[in-house]
């Protein structure tokens, strides 16, 4: 893989190439941004360009250090994964005894740490001395997702490269390109703007199951009138007890409405149950636009209902005598 290669972040892959292209490499680096957006698989790729022996600034992916870096197993490469939660002033303190040692295979020595913003107070200031006054050759990356929760004095002295969420086509053609069906994949990919969790959706059963419990109750509430409860309670609420399950439930009913609006308007090019066109079409003749924008209106108020910890089952029943009527 090369710099031109990462489409979807294309201005932080072009800063980064430029800084080993024009020797203007800084000490300290912070890549912020979603999770998903691919801030790891760079900091990699950095790492690969900083040792490669072949690409000037670039990673040619076959030489002795882009082949150790991709296995895990180069030493001059050290990285730091968050356990129990926290980084602690140890993992810190670890980190900088063996930078302090002469570089093995280059003058450079890299460390990347993931989640950064979960570091303990006295690892954010143990860190700070060692940003303050970096050892020679030694290039850090910092990764979070929750920037807003580092020492500002952590942020003024690194370089910020910051990454936009990736979107929800580019997503999908990756689950896609991994074996995802496409109505599921741009189903997930509407849900989660991380691949990983959109992927972990896709590759349980009770994914596609909540939703087809969802189109099921989507029907009942347009075409079958009271039923509708029956099927909340004898379906949904029986299978499902936790109130992260409900408010996915919630997200994918969101999203079907929303498609039903696209085919209303003639926009099926942009729906996301690619799959379920044909019912989606035969709701969207049965149903007004006004009726559309309550409903999810009533969708988003049951939302914030149950995540203030109102009653489940009342709140559900609620949802749908009101999408009822309308």
């Amino acid at each position: 893989m090369m710099w031109s290669e990462f489409a979807e972040q294309k201005r932080p892959a072009s800063f980064l190439h430029q800084s080993l292209q024009y020797n203007r490499l800084s000490h300290a680096y912070l890549f912020a941004g979603p999770k998903g957006a691919g801030k790891k698989k760079m900091a990699l790729h950095f790492a690969k360009a900083i040792f490669c022996v072949r690409q000037d600034g670039d990673s040619c992916g076959t030489c002795k250090n882009c082949r150790l870096i991709e296995e895990g197993n180069h030493l001059d490469i050290h990285r730091i994964a968050v356990e129990k939660n926290v980084i602690s002033i140890e993992d810190v303190q670890t980190l900088q005894k063996k930078l302090s040692y002469r570089a093995a295979e280059s003058s450079h020595k890299v460390y990347i740490m993931e989640e950064s913003e979960k570091m303990s107070r006295e690892a954010a200031n143990s860190l700070l001395k060692f940003l303050e006054e970096p050892p020679q050759g030694v290039v850090a990356i910092l990764l979070t997702n929750q920037i807003h929760n580092l020492l500002p004095t952590i942020l003024s002295r690194c370089q910020i490269v910051q990454f936009a969420a990736p979107s929800p086509e580019q997503i999908a053609s990756q689950l896609e390109a991994v074996g995802i069906k496409a109505g599921l994949a741009r189903t997930a990919a509407a849900i989660t703007n991380d691949f990983e969790q959109a992927h972990a959706l896709c590759e349980t059963e009770s994914f596609a199951q909540l939703r087809s419990l969802m189109i099921q109750l989507s029907e009942d509430i347009w075409e079958r009138g009271t039923y509708a409860l029956v099927t909340l309670h004898d379906k949904l609420l029986k299978q499902e007890k936790t109130v992260e399950r409900i408010d996915l439930f919630l997200d994918l009913l969101l999203l079907w409405f929303r498609d039903i609006l696209l085919c209303l308007l003639g926009q099926e090019s942009q729906i996301m149950n690619i799959d379920q066109v044909e019912p989606l079409q035969k709701q969207a003749l049965r149903i007004s636009q006004r009726r559309l924008a309550t409903g999810m209106k009533i969708i988003l108020e049951t939302k914030n209902r149950l995540a203030h910890y109102a009653n489940l089952q009342l709140s559900l029943e609620d949802m749908v005598l009101r999408l009822q009527e309308g």
